[in-house]
């Protein structure tokens, strides 16, 4: 059987707020603690990315807004600002092997385009010059990363082969499109059509009538020569 708030006593009521305060007061604490504890842990992330801004590592770069992605072109352009003890304008040294993975953990942008700017680079002649056995390679913070090996010294001197042979054919190419041989321009002999053979076999109508009257006379003629005899 309940008991109605008009039939506690008054020292019912202020032991129920005693208890009531007490759990507040437990549940307070609790809070302070949790509270106390994120900032502990807020402080050690952000001690430990400044270390490693220090340290001289790349930090992955988000976008503030989601753009549209840039050209390969232009992806390349914000390297040379971005990495620039890696991507190079001038001298250039061999990168990392597997050095788009970095890449990828760094940008913002799928690793399709990642790799197709990375291409162009590498495709450079520069690029592929100073590809040769036992060259130092480098990673994103130009810090050494392996040597050149034989295999792909191998492959770059064959890609510096083919980019040389490239140039004289374009130019070979483009004079032989802006001259054109007397041959190729000499005006052909056009084939006689259909109708102007018919027309140059057939004789005219002047033709047949003069033919028709000489072979009336000459049976006229023979006919005299029978009726007289």
């Amino acid at each position: 059987m309940s008991i109605s708030p008009e039939s506690e006593s008054p020292r019912q009521l202020l032991d129920d707020l005693e208890r009531r305060w007490e759990i507040a007061q437990a549940e307070l604490i609790t809070l302070r603690e949790e509270n106390a504890e994120l900032r502990r842990l807020l402080a050690q992330a952000q001690e430990g990315a400044s270390s490693q801004t220090s340290d001289g590592d790349a930090l992955p770069v988000e976008p503030a807004e989601k753009d549209e992605p840039p050209s390969p072109h232009a992806l390349l352009e914000q390297w040379y600002q971005r990495y620039p003890e890696a991507f190079f304008k001038g001298h250039t040294q061999p990168l990392k092997v597997g050095i788009h993975h970095d890449l990828a953990a760094c940008e913002p942008w799928s690793g399709k385009l990642i790799r197709r700017a990375l291409a162009n680079y590498v495709n450079l002649p520069r690029y592929v010059k100073s590809v040769r056995e036992g060259a130092r390679r480098i990673d994103l913070a130009g810090n050494d990363a392996g040597v050149v090996d034989a295999e792909a010294a191998r492959h770059a001197a064959e890609k510096r082969a083919q980019q040389a042979a490239a140039t004289p054919v374009e130019r070979s190419r483009r004079k032989q499109g802006g001259q054109s041989s007397p041959k190729a321009t000499s005006p052909q002999k056009k084939a006689p059509s259909p109708k102007t053979v018919k027309a140059e076999k057939t004789p005219s109508e002047p033709d047949l009538s003069e033919k028709s009257l000489s072979l009336e006379d000459k049976l006229l003629g023979l006919k005299q020569k029978f009726q007289s005899r």
